[in-house]
């Protein structure tokens, strides 16, 4: 009587395909816990929050802040509804999407912070970009396109 698998091999390639797959899903629900609230509370209170970083807003910036914040709550909202998703060609375009995001967010905090544009706290989300970098790149080079 044969095995119900195909080996050690096959087990193996299964493990790293539900891997990836909780690692995929993983880092769209991140992206949508860091943006949401965030986007949430800019569009209600743009200067309170960016004050809390050492920013202050005119009418102007309270525009581009909650427009900002518009952007953010689409961009979660995208993320989480499709955080199940399995087509290879939406997860890689996704996939590509908050990695611009992510690498873009990183470098700019990163500049205002070198700079002393914003408070110290900064390196949190500076940290967090970061690493969700780093992790979406992982799934990038390791996620196979069958």
């Amino acid at each position: 009587m044969k095995p119900w698998y195909k080996g050690k091999t096959e087990i193996l390639k299964c493990i790293k395909v539900f891997e990836m797959k909780r690692l995929i899903y993983g880092l769209f629900l991140t992206n949508s816990i860091l943006t949401l609230p965030f986007g949430f509370l800019l569009l209600i209170i743009p200067g309170a929050m960016f004050s809390s970083y050492g920013i202050t807003l005119d009418a102007g910036g309270e525009l581009v802040a909650r427009g900002y914040g518009a952007t953010l709550v689409g961009y979660g909202l995208v993320f989480y509804f499709l955080r199940n998703i399995s087509e290879i060609g939406v997860v890689k375009s996704l996939l590509l999407a908050a990695l611009v995001f992510n690498l873009i967010e990183a470098v700019i905090q990163t500049a205002a912070a070198s700079k002393g544009i914003v408070l110290p706290v900064i390196w949190v989300t500076v940290v967090l970009h970061a690493i969700v970098t780093i992790l979406i790149t992982y799934a990038l080079i390791n996620h196979k396109s069958k």
